[in-house]
């Protein structure tokens, strides 16, 4: 604080790796979504990471009930890259309160070889039971600051419902409850979620889990959401050149980026071997800037390149920048 295989039996040679199939590209094959109020949409990431030498195709998946609409975050992944297949799971289609509902999500990998790999999302719907809203969304935060989230846990069909216990999947999230109100067999509860001023950058999803008196509704799960963004931050985080050829000039391009306008004042690290051109020295929100690579002998390079803000809470930012020199 966010994978295949069909009637696979033994080992698989895939891609040239010795492999039981894409099923174990995944970090999870299930996922559980517990009891649910009816009318959200449970949302969940199915990531893997491709530990092939070559490229994956994945093609349109399907599924077993159309309360389920799958996605993909890219159909071609390359090697070493991570990408998802979403599930999104509409509680308003399914027409049962109360009953456990299992959805197969059939993900067919195209290239290099052809196999399907079978994904489960779960959950049971409660139409006595009520979140408003029904994720604890902090949005964007900034790095350092720290944020707080709150939603309203309401049940319906016990008067003597109380809940016990909060804990967080997430790290950097510590959730906290207090009884709001408990009128007739109508109780509410609010449920708070302080997100720690330490959390990196990055858009993280968690969960809080409630545990209840009610069997029931024994264990409820809400879904948290973050962005959490640094005052200024490169694109890319490091630069590589590859392999450049002795006495032949190559460039590439660096995006600086802020939550606001700032000016860059200075880029230390530079030398005539590799160079920074800076676009503008006027206050803007995106800077581009051009790193070029001069070398001189064969061998490689490896520079620190900091490059100096008037932003204050982030007065630098350091970028790697590595290459390797061949001969002509």
């Amino acid at each position: 604080m966010t994978r295949y295989a069909l009637g696979i039996v033994g080992v698989l040679a895939f891609s040239g790796l010795t492999l039981a199939g894409p099923i174990d590209m995944f970090e999870e094959k299930e996922k559980d979504f517990g009891v649910s109020p009816k009318g959200t949409i449970l949302v969940h990431y199915f990531r893997f990471t491709n530990n092939t030498k070559e490229t994956v195709t994945l093609g349109q998946p399907r599924v077993s009930c159309g309360c389920v609409t799958p996605a993909l975050s890219k159909n071609q992944v390359a090697p070493g890259e991570t990408a998802a297949v979403i599930a999104y799971m509409d509680t308003r289609r399914i027409p049962n309160a109360g009953v456990t509902k299992t959805v197969i999500v059939f993900v067919p990998f195209q290239s290099p070889t052809f196999e399907e790999v079978s994904l489960k999302v779960t959950t049971v719907t409660r139409d006595d039971l009520l979140m408003s809203p029904d994720v604890l969304a902090f949005g964007s935060v900034t790095k350092g600051k720290g944020a707080k989230a709150s939603t309203k846990v309401t049940f319906t069909s016990d008067p003597n419902w109380t809940v016990n216990k909060a804990t967080s999947t997430g790290a950097y999230v510590t959730p906290e409850f207090k009884l709001v109100s408990r009128n007739g067999t109508i109780v509410t509860y609010d449920v708070t979620a302080t997100l720690d001023k330490d959390c990196p950058a990055g858009n993280w999803t968690s969960d809080v889990y409630l545990e209840t008196s009610n069997s029931a509704v024994a264990k409820l799960r809400i879904p948290v959401t973050v962005n959490v963004t640094v005052p200024v931050a490169a694109t890319p985080e490091a630069v590589t050149f590859g392999n450049v050829k002795v006495g032949t000039p190559a460039e590439q391009k660096l995006t600086i980026q802020g939550t606001a306008p700032f000016k860059i004042l200075e880029v230390k690290g530079a030398d005539d071997e590799v160079t920074v051109k800076i676009d503008k020295d006027s206050a803007l929100p995106v800077h581009t800037l051009t790193i070029a690579a001069h070398p001189k002998a064969a061998g490689g390079f490896a520079r620190t390149v900091e490059i100096v803000t008037d932003n204050k809470e982030r007065p630098s930012v350091i970028v790697q920048v590595t290459g390797k020199v061949i001969e002509k």
